[in-house]
């Protein structure tokens, strides 16, 4: 098991108190609840075509070969 702490605004922290008592739950118990209703991670997505993967980098003067052979232009 492994535990988690967070910090909540003690606004944040009513509401989930408010919610907890209406469904007659501990707030651990709600909390464990909307995790296991997570749907799971889609397997079938494709980084590929996310297009902050698919951005061009900066193009600069800097040396074709700066990734790698960076020691050499370190040093």
């Amino acid at each position: 098991m492994t535990e988690l702490i967070i910090n909540l605004t003690e606004t944040d922290y009513k509401r989930l108190e408010e919610v907890a008592k209406r469904t007659d739950m501990s707030i651990q118990a709600l909390i464990h609840d909307w995790i296991t209703k997570l749907s799971e991670v889609d397997e079938s997505y494709d980084v590929t075509q996310d297009p902050i993967f698919q951005m061009e980098g900066y193009e600069s003067e800097a040396p074709t070969d700066l990734s790698v052979n960076i020691d050499m232009y370190l040093y």
